[in-house]
């Protein structure tokens, strides 16, 4: 009468690894919709770090730490506060403060517990996170071996594209400038 669950625990693991997974993955894309629904230009940025962060902690939970660093230097770092910057520097949405239904110090005092349990959790050493040993051959993601593929300029090298993506923000930042002049000389 009541279907088999044996076989769905194949499919959706439930290790402590896997529901890390599955909240940061519901938090990344409710952050992801979040920025696409907000009206508010700036508050899409935010979310948008959200999301980000999200999938900091994801390469986190794969044991991928450079990626997870790269992510917060270039994303985060760069990207979307060159984008807020951007935002601010064009518009008058900076100019407002944020409007909240509940009250600041509730909710300061919701993120510091929130923090502190996090903290908490980092500090005390956790048995059993790991069960199975990383299987990729020896210096495949050596910081050496990254750097000398990222920023080599042959069949497997990235230069290229990153310097057309410099050439993409700083013509979007351009683009974005001359938009706000142009509203400004018109009022």
């Amino acid at each position: 009468m009541f279907p088999d669950l044996s076989s769905l625990a194949n499919v959706f693991p439930l290790g402590g690894i896997d529901i890390a997974f599955y909240v940061v993955a519901f938090v990344m894309v409710a952050t992801a919709i979040c920025t696409v629904a907000v009206k508010n230009i700036l508050q899409s940025a935010v979310f948008l770090i959200f999301s980000f962060v999200g999938t900091t902690v994801l390469y986190l939970l794969l044991h991928a730490e450079f990626n997870a660093l790269a992510q917060i230097m270039v994303y985060i770092g760069g990207v979307v506060i060159f984008v807020i910057f951007t935002i601010l520097l064009t518009s008058h949405l900076g100019e407002d403060a944020f409007s909240t239904k509940i009250p600041r110090y509730f909710a300061a005092f919701i993120i510091s517990i929130a923090f502190v349990a996090i903290m908490v959790k980092c500090l005390l050493p956790a048995q059993g996170l790991v069960t199975t040993a990383a299987t990729a051959p020896e210096g495949f993601a050596s910081l050496k071996a990254l750097s000398v593929r990222l920023l080599g300029y042959g069949a497997d090298g990235f230069i290229l594209p990153f310097e057309i993506v410099s050439i993409l923000l700083l013509a979007t930042l351009i683009g974005a400038i001359t938009i706000a002049r142009r509203g400004k000389e018109e009022k």
